[in-house]
């Protein structure tokens, strides 16, 4: 996986685009929607998406 964007830092919002051509994205876990076993919801900064 190579960072896209995102800081440097370990617990910060980041965007990554894997081999496959996926992206996956960091950030806080966010609880307001119940997901599937297995799957889990973000939420990171609008501004982190822009240009992709």
């Amino acid at each position: 996986m190579i960072q896209v964007r995102g800081c440097e830092g370990d617990d910060c919002p980041k965007v990554f685009k894997t081999e496959r051509g996926t992206y996956v994205v960091q950030g806080d876990v966010f609880k307001a929607i119940t997901t599937p076993d297995g799957e889990m919801a973000v939420e990171v900064p609008a501004e982190l998406l822009q240009g992709l």
